[in-house]
């Protein structure tokens, strides 16, 4: 999208102002959701709004604020656009997980779960236990690549002691 003459949309996307990308000074990822936010620049009560822009960092949470400089140039007689809003389109995954879990560590299958479930919003489309190991099978949407999702989903493993065999993101 370029030369903007509406307002940035309440989606993911990347947001540039004079075609620099605006980018979380607590993560340094540049995914974020605009909002417009409706500001009174004068005194309570003389009712001057000042229209400007909150971006979620979709990463940290961290809130970006910026205002649109747009200008008129008077010189050339056009006007120069600053924000432009580039819309991600949201993937979608199939993982399949193959994990040892051991007889006595039932509790770290449940608590492996309901953390993929929480960190990529997935739903469970399978699980099958064997003697000490589960397959699961979920699915979810993320706006990151596969190699991404397999390094925060073995990360995940890792911090709970859990023993990968075998993953597939389709």
């Amino acid at each position: 999208m370029t030369g903007m003459d509406e307002s940035l949309l309440p989606q993911k996307s990347r947001i540039t102002i004079f075609n620099k990308l605006v980018i979380c000074r607590f993560c340094s990822n540049d995914v974020f959701i605009p909002y417009e936010v409706i500001v009174n620049v004068e005194q309570p009560g003389i009712g001057v709004h000042h229209v400007r822009y909150a971006a979620i960092c979709q990463y940290c949470g961290e809130v970006k604020h910026f205002g649109d400089p747009s200008y008129y140039d008077a010189e050339k007689g056009n006007y120069i656009w600053a924000l432009n809003q580039f819309l991600l389109s949201v993937k979608k995954y199939r993982v399949k997980i193959l994990f040892y879990v051991g007889k006595r560590k039932q509790d770290k299958k449940t608590i492996f779960i309901n953390k993929l479930m929480q960190d990529f919003g997935a739903e469970i489309e399978n699980v099958k236990e064997f003697k000490e190991e589960v397959l699961l099978q979920i699915r979810f949407s993320d706006l990151n690549d596969i190699q991404t999702n397999k390094i925060r989903i073995m990360s995940c493993a890792k911090r709970l002691n859990i023993y990968v065999k075998e993953l597939t993101i389709k």
